[in-house]
C-alpha cells in the first residue's frame, strides 16, 4: 500500500497528460478549443481518476502504527471521571494510568502539599480505613486526541516528590511533541467528507492520592483537595 501511494501521483499525471495530448489532437480537427474547456476538462479526469484510487490511498496508517483510533471521547472521559470521583480506580481503563508511586513508612501526621501549576491542581484525595504509613500516588491522563487519534501515550506524567513533611507535584514546563498526519489531497476529501483541521483535545493530569487514615493534609496555594467519600 506505501509503494501504490508513492507512485499513484506520477501515475496520474501521465494519465492526466495522456488524455490532454488526445483531446488536444482529437478536437483540433473540428473546431479550437478553448483553455478554459482544457482545464475544465483536466478537473474532471483529476476527480474521476480520484475516486477510482480512494480505496487504494485511503489507509488507517496510525492504526498500523500502534495509535488508537478514539470512538467516542465525551463518553470515555465521562467514564474516566466518573470512576474516580467515586474512589472506583480499579474501573478505569489501564491507558488512562500514567504512573503510579508509593511512598513507604512516612511518620509524619501531617504533610503539605504544593504545586508547581500557578492555575491551580484538584488533587482527589481518598483516605484508607488503616494507618499503614504508606502514601499510594496516581497519575491519570485524560489523553491527548488529535485528529480522533489517541496519542496519550508521549505526553509525559507529573512528576511526585516528597520531602519531609511537604509532597510537591512538578509540572513539565513544556513538552515538545513532533507528530505527522498525513491528509488526502483536495480532490480525493471532496468524496470523502475528510476535513483539513485536524482537531485536538487533552486538559491537565488527575492526581488521586490513597492515604492513611490519620495523616492530614495541608494545601498550599494553588491546590485543591477534593475528598472522596466511599
Amino acid at each position: 500500500m506505501t509503494v501504490m501511494t508513492a507512485i499513484l501521483p506520477l501515475v496520474i499525471l501521465i494519465l492526466i497528460f495522456g488524455v490532454f495530448i488526445f483531446m488536444v489532437r482529437f478536437a483540433g480537427k473540428f473546431a479550437t478549443p478553448k483553455v478554459t474547456h482544457w482545464l475544465l476538462f483536466i478537473y474532471i479526469g483529476v476527480l474521476l481518476l480520484g475516486t477510482a484510487f480512494v480505496p487504494f490511498i485511503i489507509d488507517d496508517s496510525m492504526s498500523q502504527k500502534g495509535m488508537e483510533k478514539v470512538v467516542d471521547t465525551d463518553r470515555e472521559l465521562s467514564d474516566l471521571y466518573s470512576n474516580l470521583n467515586k474512589g472506583e480506580i480499579d474501573q478505569v481503563d489501564a491507558k488512562y494510568l500514567m504512573k503510579e508511586r508509593n511512598f513507604s513508612n512516612h511518620q509524619n501526621k501531617t504533610i503539605k502539599v504544593k504545586s508547581s501549576n500557578s492555575d491551580g491542581s484538584q488533587i482527589l484525595v481518598e483516605r484508607k480505613t488503616n494507618n499503614d504509613d504508606t502514601i499510594e500516588a496516581f497519575i491519570f491522563g485524560n489523553g491527548l486526541i488529535i485528529d480522533g487519534y489517541d496519542f496519550s501515550r508521549k505526553l509525559k506524567p507529573y512528576h511526585l516528590e516528597l520531602t519531609d513533611d511537604t509532597l510537591t507535584i512538578n509540572l513539565l514546563q513544556q513538552q515538545d511533541i513532533n507528530l505527522i498526519i498525513t491528509k488526502a489531497d483536495f480532490p480525493i476529501r471532496q468524496f470523502t467528507g475528510e476535513s483539513i483541521i485536524n482537531p485536538s483535545f487533552s486538559t491537565d493530569q488527575v492526581v488521586y492520592l490513597r492515604i492513611p487514615n490519620n495523616l492530614e493534609l495541608i494545601a498550599d496555594d494553588h491546590v485543591f483537595l477534593e475528598f472522596i467519600e466511599k
